[in-house]
């Protein structure tokens, strides 16, 4: 009867630290998109600002 107990405190610390990992992934890769996007913003500007209308 314990045992159930503790493999089911285990599974829970495992389904916490999974979702855990994927969030902190998921906020990572966007983090990093919109930094790329603001560099690239960013040289676009430069670029068209010697460009002769």
């Amino acid at each position: 009867m314990g045992n159930s107990c503790h493999s089911k405190k285990e599974r829970k610390k495992g389904k916490s630290a999974f979702y855990f990992f994927a969030v902190a992934a998921i906020t990572a890769a966007a983090c990093v998109i919109i930094i790329m996007e603001g560099k690239r913003i960013k040289i676009e500007n430069e670029l068209l600002a010697y460009e002769v209308w």
